[in-house]
């Protein structure tokens, strides 16, 4: 039996230096959101329920309906990169790669 992996899937969001940017993840639980740096490592953005302290700009609103909404306010160059949101067992929801640009 022969199996393929299919490589996971990013939606790409072209943005401006300043602009506030929403990424939404569909869970039917809580969330953890990750931000992958470009050399491989990872930092947990938002997991708990809280937002990691050294990320100011950063919240999560939670609607009624399981949309659990990473808001990066006043994006900088240096936000860029890739964004993951995984429920609480684990299993990725979705990916989202952000480039920011400078006016």
């Amino acid at each position: 039996m022969c199996s393929t992996v299919t490589p996971l899937e990013y939606s790409h969001m072209d943005v401006l230096e300043g602009e506030t940017v929403s990424l939404v993840c569909n869970t039917s639980a809580d969330s953890m959101w990750t931000y992958n740096f470009d050399d491989g490592l990872v930092d947990y953005i938002y997991w708990n329920g809280h937002v990691d302290k050294d990320r100011p700009r950063l919240s999560v609103n939670t609607t009624a309906s399981d949309l659990h909404i990473l808001i990066v306010s006043s994006v900088h160059l240096d936000d860029s990169g890739l964004y993951e949101c995984y429920s609480v067992t684990g299993q990725r929801s979705v990916g989202y790669q952000l480039s920011v640009a400078s006016v």
